[in-house]
Order: C-alpha cells, then structure tokens, then sequence
C-alpha cells in the first residue's frame, strides 16, 4: 500500500475501491433496489471518494510532495482499469446467476425501441444477432465503465494538481528572508553612530588640550 510504482500502488487501491463497490452492487440486489437512482448515485460517489482518497494518500504519505496532473491521472488510470474488471465480474455474476433472464429483458427492450424508430428489424427471432449481443456485451461493458470512470480522473486530477490545492506550506525553515530594512530604522541607526564618533572626537580634543 505504501509502494511508490503508479501500477503497484493504482492497483492495490483499485481492488479495495473496486472489491468494495462490488460488494456494494451485491447488496443492492439482495435489497431488491440496485435499479434506484439513489443507489446508483451513492454507488458512483463511493468510486469518485475512493480516487480522491488513493490520489491524496499518495500525495501526502508516498510522495510527500506536490504532484503533477500527469501523475494523478496515471494513479486514476490504473485504479479505473482494476474497478471496471470488478464491475465485470459482478455483471458476469449477475447475468448469469443472479438474473438469468437480464440478456432476454434487454433484448426486449432494444426491439421495442426498434419498433419505436420505425424499423423493421426484428432481433428476437435473430439467434446470430443474440449470440453476438451475448458476447459482446461484457467486454463493451467493461469499456464503458472504464471510460465513465476516467472522466472522473480527468476532472480530479485537474484540480488535485492546481496551486491552490498542491502549494507548498511555508515554514520558517524554508522561507527565503531579505535583506529589507525600513528607512526609518536605518536612519537611526545612523544618528546614533554619528553621536558616538561626535563624543569619541570631543574627548580626544579634550585629551590633546590638557595634555599641551
């Protein structure tokens, strides 16, 4: 977890954030709400949370440095990469376990709105057409949550990485002090140097004269 390679590091956090968002997915189903808007919002935060936690983490407790949008939105893309195959994995679950008959009511519902368009393609009758969908749909799945994801990395990392949130704190050990010294200040150092040359010179006068 403290390992400073972007893939290492990108990769132990996209498990957590991604094992917990599946666990969380799994959850909403035994509920019997995971189509709730609700649930599909708290879902979406619980991803962005954990991107700005790993990318924060690492920038305060691995690097310990300000980092760069390239290097924020590297840790993003590695961690996007490892969730979408967690999202995979539950989709996989889910179509083939958990809901058997999800390929039959989204294939359903793409011909109602082929026939909504006016089309005259029918898809239920077409078993070459349904075998493709079936085949096709985890790998554009897994694409789809990648690419949704990594919006969020670009967002984040462009203010993650702006001055106002990666400048420096400035302590007196690193504050770089000038020689500046107020006008004033100088010109009574001035005064008082000459009023000591001015009593230096009267008792050495004084000296000399007594001495003739």
């Amino acid at each position: 977890m403290k390992s400073k390679n972007i893939w290492k590091y990108g990769f132990n956090w996209g498990s957590i954030v991604g094992g917990i968002y599946f666990l969380y997915n799994l959850l909403g189903f035994l509920m019997k709400i995971e189509s709730s808007i609700f649930w599909s919002l708290l879902g979406t935060f619980i991803i962005v949370f954990g991107l700005v936690w790993a990318m924060a983490n690492y920038k305060k407790n691995i690097a310990k440095e300000n980092l760069s949008f390239g290097k924020y939105f590297s840790i993003g893309t590695v961690m996007c990469l490892v969730i979408a195959l967690f999202v995979t994995l539950y989709m996989t679950i889910y179509t083939l376990k958990l809901n058997p008959l999800f390929y039959d009511n989204l294939l359903i519902q793409y011909q109602d709105m082929l026939d909504e368009m006016g089309l005259k393609i029918n898809v239920l009758d077409n078993s070459e057409f349904q075998r493709l969908f079936q085949i096709s749909f985890l790998p554009s799945s897994y694409i789809s949550t990648f690419i949704g994801n990594l919006f969020y990395v670009l967002l984040l990392s462009f203010l993650l990485s702006r001055p106002t949130f990666g400048a420096p704190n400035q302590t007196p050990s690193n504050q770089n002090y000038n020689d500046y010294v107020p006008y004033k200040d100088v010109k009574e150092d001035t005064s008082e140097d000459d009023e000591k040359e001015e009593e230096s010179s009267e008792k050495q006068e004084n000296k000399d004269s007594l001495e003739k």
